[in-house]
């Protein structure tokens, strides 16, 4: 069994007034969760704290910067190809006041709104399903940093 290599990882939950979370779709490209929906995000790169991960990458992904505040930070285990990677994720949550259709998406195949009681229609990626329940639990008790 090889080493286990440790990564940073960034994700963002931007929440519309109408309660809802602006989630992207995978390319259907041969990668990991194809067409699979998920958060905005990605790696941070080398010499970049989270916060700047988070800015960058919606930068790329969406073209906005929206005000985003540190949530919390999760370790995901997973295997890819025979080596365990240790991913820490730092989630961050913010609003955002914009129609789907006026955000332009550099990155995936489709972004829409949810709701809670939208997710058992989603095919979710990266196991971020118990992720988007804690976060809609989070915001009914009042309790997220927004």
């Amino acid at each position: 069994m090889s080493d286990v290599i440790h990564r940073q990882s960034v994700s963002a939950i931007p929440l519309n007034p109408m309660g809802k979370i602006l989630l992207q779709q995978r390319d259907d490209r041969p990668k990991y969760y194809p067409n699979c929906w998920t958060t905005f995000g990605g790696a941070v790169e080398a010499g970049e704290t989270p916060d700047e991960g988070m800015r960058r990458e919606l930068l790329e992904e969406i073209e906005l910067e929206l005000p985003m505040k540190l949530w919390k930070v999760q370790e995901i285990l997973v295997e890819r190809d025979g080596q365990q990677i240790a991913w820490e994720n730092t989630i961050y949550v913010g609003y955002i006041d914009r129609a789907a259709s006026e955000i332009k998406l550099n990155e995936g195949q489709a972004l829409g709104y949810f709701g809670l009681d939208d997710l058992d229609k989603l095919q979710i990626g990266f196991d971020f399903e118990p992720l988007f329940r804690e976060f809609f639990a989070a915001l009914a008790d009042g309790i997220l940093p927004l």
